[in-house]
């Protein structure tokens, strides 16, 4: 078999074209599988889209106590203990959630009243 440069280069260029597309693909759902690479470049950018995306279903999912919105976010948030977190969120449902006017506001509220959990 005989193959030139050209070849290759066309190879690989049809071979990234796929990882991109299937990249793609991937991006609009955030599950407890996200990428530590991703959250180590850009964890605030991350966060923040997840949670301003995301919002309704993480304050459904806090009222019940459970849910993989729930387990993303205490993955993104670095918290080990995904239910000890979202009995956590549970517990402290009218902090979070009462006067929230933007999605953000979660973030810090759940930084500064959640630090002691793991």
């Amino acid at each position: 078999m005989n193959i030139n440069k050209q070849s290759i280069w066309i190879l690989k260029g049809v071979l990234f074209s796929g990882v991109l597309l299937l990249g793609a693909c991937s991006l609009t759902e955030v599950t407890s599988t996200t990428s530590g690479a991703v959250d180590a470049v850009t964890p605030d950018v991350t966060l923040n889209r997840f949670v301003d995306v995301r919002l309704a279903s993480i304050q459904k999912e806090a009222a019940q106590g459970e849910g993989e919105n729930l387990d993303a976010l205490a993955e993104l948030m670095g918290k080990k203990d995904k239910q000890a977190f979202s009995s956590w969120m549970n517990a402290n449902y009218d902090e979070l959630f009462n006067n929230l006017k933007q999605p953000s506001q979660l973030i810090s509220r759940i930084e500064s009243q959640g630090k002691d959990l793991i």
